[in-house]
């Protein structure tokens, strides 16, 4: 099998034997590797620091916030990772983020959902806070006119969403209109939001965890989910590292990590697309924790050790990546 990339795009991709001539070009040996497609971070947050503390982060100075973005798109580049959609930040930066490095062998594609919406007081303070549906739909259009890729609401509160924020009839006019002007809709959903969220035709799930066989069903050749399981990991271990609220929750966040798992397993019978995001920055994980390869396609590539179909920890053993078909150093 070979692979041809020129000028960003895949140029040849087939059996050795039927190559066009590649004497011009740099020729790796790529023998007992797997060339897989860049992969996708579909849940990510540039502005965040992770760890413990890392919603008490986001109150930093926008200087530090915006310094954050060029270490974590470094970081997931590495590991090719060479999209990612950052689902909320402060101040719309993330916005800037993207305009920022849009371009940049070294830093990944973002599609940015600017800042999150939601319902007054029921959400961290550096969200867009309304108060009735017609707010919801005048923000989201601000959020779109400021340029934003995507819009972000939250639909539930709470570590286990157990209160609703929105009814569907609340959400149904904002997502009308973020329809109507192309961009998608995607909600903060953990517990029994997801069901809300689902009915009213959001394009994805965040989070998901209250996702059931009933709102799967909903889910299913509309919505998409999008769980992030390693939070919920790094929640366990840091009952060991930092104590505390953790160690006292330990139980708990094993119980909601099994709910996670059993929302994924819904998702996928009902044959709900599923999308993987890691939550690095706005949940406690921090950054570096698919496409796919055509003729004519982005020279978006990662080359690793092993089989990953057989083996997923082979996706860690990153040999090289090439980002519109340059090397990431």
């Amino acid at each position: 099998m070979s692979l041809l990339m020129r000028d960003g795009r895949v140029v040849y991709l087939g059996p050795a034997d039927g190559e066009p001539d590649g004497r011009d070009a740099d020729v790796v040996d790529a023998s007992g590797a797997t060339i897989v497609p860049g992969l996708v971070d579909c849940h990510a947050h540039f502005t965040g620091l992770g760890g413990a503390n890392w919603i008490a982060r986001f109150g930093d100075p926008d200087s530090e916030l915006l310094a954050r973005a060029d270490e974590a798109a470094r970081a997931l580049t590495r590991m090719g990772v060479l999209t990612a959609r950052d689902v909320g930040a402060p101040h719309r930066l993330n916005l800037k983020i993207r305009d920022a490095v849009r371009g940049l062998t070294e830093a990944p594609q973002i599609l940015a959902a600017g800042t999150w919406i939601a319902r007054r007081d029921k959400f961290p303070p550096f969200t867009v806070f309304v108060d009735s549906a017609a707010e919801l739909r005048a923000a989201a259009i601000a959020e779109m006119n400021a340029g934003a890729d995507l819009v972000k609401i939250a639909v539930d509160t709470g570590r286990t969403g157990d209160e609703v924020t929105f009814t569907v009839d609340e959400l149904a006019p904002t997502v009308k209109v973020v329809h109507e002007r192309g961009r998608k809709i995607t909600a903060h959903a953990q517990g029994k939001g997801a069901a809300v969220a689902a009915a009213a035709g959001v394009d994805s799930i965040e989070h998901g965890f209250g996702v059931n066989a009933a709102t799967a069903a909903t889910m299913a050749g509309r919505t998409a989910l999008v769980p992030t399981l390693s939070v919920l990991e790094s929640f366990i271990g840091f009952a060991a590292t930092d104590g505390g609220r953790f160690a006292e929750g330990k139980h708990a966040s094993e119980a909601l990590r099994e709910q996670a798992f059993a929302a994924v397993r819904a998702a996928k019978k009902a044959g709900v697309r599923i999308a993987t995001g890691s939550d690095f920055g706005g949940g406690s994980v921090r950054p570096g924790h698919l496409a796919w390869i055509e003729t004519g396609g982005p020279a978006d590539v990662v080359l690793v050790h092993g089989d990953p179909l057989s083996d997923p920890a082979a996706l860690w053993r990153v040999w090289r990546v090439y980002h519109r078909g340059e090397r990431v150093s």
